[in-house]
C-alpha cells in the first residue's frame, strides 16, 4: 500500500479499511515531490513522476518476491463487500493474467463479451479499452519484472501505463476486470473529497503527430493481437461492490446489490504486496 510519510490521515483512513476487510498490509512510503529528481525526457510533473516511481516500488517488490501474485492499493482506497475473501487468496486468479484491475473509475470502459464466473456473483472480463486509475490492482510476478524493463524512461502516467491500449506496455499484457469492482478512491463513493489528489491530472497535453500515430497503430496491434474487435461491448460503468463509507450509504449510481445487479455474497480470494514479501498472508 503506497503511503507518503506526511499523509498520517490516509494512513489512519486506509489501516482503518483493511481492518474492516481483515486484510493485513505493508505500507510502502511514497516517493515525496522534495526528494523526487526531474527525470530527462518525461512529459510527466514533478507529482506524476513521483506516484509512478512510488508504484514502481511496489512492482519491485512484486518482481522480486517468491509469489506468483501480489496487490498494489494506493491509499485513499475503499474496500467492497467481498474483498477480504477475495484478497485471501489467488486461487480464483487466471494462470495467464497479467494484471487485474480491482477498482472501478465509474465511466465508460470495453471489456470482453465472454466472462469467467467466480464464486457469489464476482466475475471477470477481459479489459480492452481505457480504465483510468491506479488505486487497487493485481500485477503477476513475471508482468511486474517486464514493466519494470519497459519504464525505464516515464512516457505517460503510471494509470495509463497500465490500463491504456495505447501504450504497449498496457497492449502487451493480458488484463482482466473484476466486476463488480472490489475498490473505489474514496471521493467517487462518498461524494466529497476528504483526501484531495495529491497529483492533479493536467489538461490534455497536445501530443507530437508522430506520438499521435505510434498510439494509433499501438491501439490497432492491440485489438488485433487480442481478437478484440467483434468480441468485446462497451459497458456504462464497472459496478462497484459496497454499500456504505466511513458508515454511511454509498453516493452514486452503479452500485452492486440494487436490483438490476441481483444479490452479493461472500468470494473466494488474493494476495497483497509486503515489503518483504510480495504475499500477505
Amino acid at each position: 500500500m503506497i503511503n507518503l510519510d506526511r499523509s498520517r490521515d490516509r494512513l489512519a483512513h486506509v489501516a482503518s479499511e483493511f481492518g474492516r476487510i481483515g486484510v493485513p498490509f505493508e505500507r510502502v512510503s511514497a516517493i515525496d515531490c522534495p526528494d523526487c529528481c526531474s527525470v530527462a525526457k518525461s512529459p510527466l510533473s514533478a507529482a506524476e513522476v513521483c506516484c509512478f516511481l512510488s508504484h514502481r516500488s511496489c512492482w519491485e517488490i512484486v518482481a522480486n518476491g517468491a509469489d506468483q501474485y501480489g496487490a498494489v492499493f494506493e491509499d485513499d482506497v475503499v474496500f467492497g463487500a467481498g474483498a477480504g475473501s477475495l484478497l485471501a487468496s489467488d486461487r480464483w486468479v487466471p494462470r495467464d493474467a497479467d494484471v487485474i484491475k480491482l477498482e472501478t473509475h465509474f465511466a465508460k470502459v470495453r471489456v470482453g463479451r465472454k466472462e469467467v464466473a467466480l464464486d457469489d456473483g464476482f466475475s471477470l472480463a477481459r479489459l480492452y479499452g481505457l480504465h483510468a486509475g491506479a488505486a487497487g490492482y493485481v500485477m503477476s510476478r513475471s508482468a511486474a519484472q517486464r514493466l519494470l524493463r519497459r519504464t525505464m524512461h516515464l512516457r505517460g502516467e503510471v494509470d495509463f501505463v497500465l490500463f491504456h491500449p495505447g501504450f504497449m506496455t498496457c497492449s502487451l499484457n493480458r488484463i482482466y476486470q473484476i466486476m463488480p469492482a472490489l475498490c473505489a478512491q474514496h471521493h467517487f463513493v462518498s461524494g466529497r473529497e476528504r483526501f484531495p489528489s495529491l497529483v492533479r491530472r493536467p489538461g490534455r497535453r497536445p501530443k507530437p503527430f508522430l506520438d499521435r500515430i505510434v498510439g494509433e497503430a499501438v491501439r490497432t496491434f492491440a485489438y488485433l493481437r487480442n481478437q478484440s474487435l467483434t468480441g468485446t461491448k462497451k459497458i456504462e460503468a464497472v459496478a462497484f461492490s459496497g454499500s456504505e463509507v466511513d458508515g454511511k450509504p454509498v453516493h452514486g449510481a452503479f452500485i452492486y446489490g440494487q436490483p438490476e445487479h441481483g444479490h452479493l455474497n461472500k468470494a473466494a480470494g488474493i494476495p497483497i504486496a509486503r515489503k518483504n514479501s510480495s504475499t500477505a498472508r
